[in-house]
């Protein structure tokens, strides 16, 4: 009998776990928007920004792959068709503008938030080295600082930091040494800039295991290194007011909060793996993406069924330095927002 009254309590924890989306009871974890209307999945949604003023901006590898959203979750506005194949992430600097990447096309962009064009760093589909300074090899993150220059999170197949002007003029290469070693990066997939203007790295340290964030000032010296943090991929970040920062662990399946290099909290058990994190400065919601689970919009665990015209387009965007994301851009994804309980 008692075996049967653990199995029954075993199952109700595992139905509670799904609902709550989360094993952190000070959070309430939900979806937030859907695709597109006539989209059946989110197909690929890689990166969300928040600019404090009621939009939520969703970027996928798909079309359109920029998404305005409110805070409720209605779609406002679309753009960019055919504009970024493989679209990674977007960020705001403080006038309003969005900054991508394209991982493939080795690309940075400057954007309105309307969708005009106002700069283009690196050199579309030319892949470039640790030593380049005016080429990428996957670019994954920009943080703009407050005097508008310009770092770029060169980290997909590079280990660098790259640093322009705000006229995109280069200035100097911080990293650039792959490896476990202080000041050294292997995968730098994240960067965000704090109040004091240093520099906060994601470095996933693959190879070395040891999933770590680094300090930086803004002229590349190193300052110091969080480690034994409990990360395992890290691989978004976001910053609030008060320096206390958002670690996504795409592994982890969680999203860690430190404070001075101390974690003060976990949302674990998020059944999602939080490739891009973003948070509203004025509400403090959190708002994750998560490309490569394959759940419909929702929240319906089924993997949509295979697209040859997505998948033809996956092979074709693929080049130096890259890797085939056919099975990749079958898949659907999610977006999640986490509110602090009251």
């Amino acid at each position: 009998m008692k075996k049967y009254v653990w199995m029954i309590l075993a199952v109700f924890t595992l139905v509670a776990g799904a609902f709550a989306q989360t094993t952190n009871r000070k959070y309430e974890v939900t979806f937030f928007g859907a695709p597109p209307k006539g989209q059946k999945v989110w197909n690929l949604p890689r990166s969300v920004a928040a600019d404090g003023k009621g939009s939520i901006f969703v970027f996928r590898a798909s079309d359109p792959p920029v998404l305005i959203f409110n805070r409720d979750g209605e779609l406002q506005k679309t753009w960019g068709d055919g504009l970024f194949p493989d679209a990674h992430s977007i960020d705001l600097d403080r006038e309003g503008n969005l900054w991508l990447t394209d991982r493939d096309a080795h690309m940075v962009y400057k954007y309105t938030r309307d969708g005009k064009q106002l700069m283009t760093l690196g050199k579309k589909g030319v892949a470039g080295d640790n030593k380049s300074m005016d080429t990428f090899n996957g670019p994954a993150d920009v943080a703009i600082a407050a005097n508008g220059d310009i770092f770029v999170a060169d980290g997909h197949f590079n280990s660098r930091i790259v640093h322009f002007s705000k006229d995109g003029k280069f200035i100097n290469i911080i990293g650039g040494a792959k490896g476990p070693g202080p000041g050294q990066l292997e995968v730098p997939h994240a960067v965000v800039i704090d109040s004091k203007g240093r520099l906060i790295v994601a470095d996933e340290q693959p190879t070395a295991h040891n999933a770590r964030v680094q300090i930086f000032d803004q002229n590349g010296k190193f300052i110091e290194q969080w480690t034994g943090i409990g990360l395992e991929q890290p691989t978004g970040l976001a910053i609030a007011a008060d320096d206390t920062l958002y670690v996504g662990d795409t592994d982890g399946n969680s999203i860690t909060i430190l404070k001075n290099g101390k974690v003060i909290d976990v949302i674990g058990s998020l059944q999602a793996r939080p490739h891009n994190i973003a948070i509203d400065p004025v509400t403090g919601v959190l708002y994750l993406t998560d490309p490569p689970t394959p759940m419909m919009a929702g929240g319906i665990f089924n993997a949509p069924p295979q697209n040859p015209v997505a998948s033809a387009n996956a092979r074709s965007n693929t080049g130096a330095g890259s890797v085939d994301r056919t099975t990749e851009r079958i898949q659907g994804g999610l977006v999640k927002q986490v509110i602090k309980k009251k």
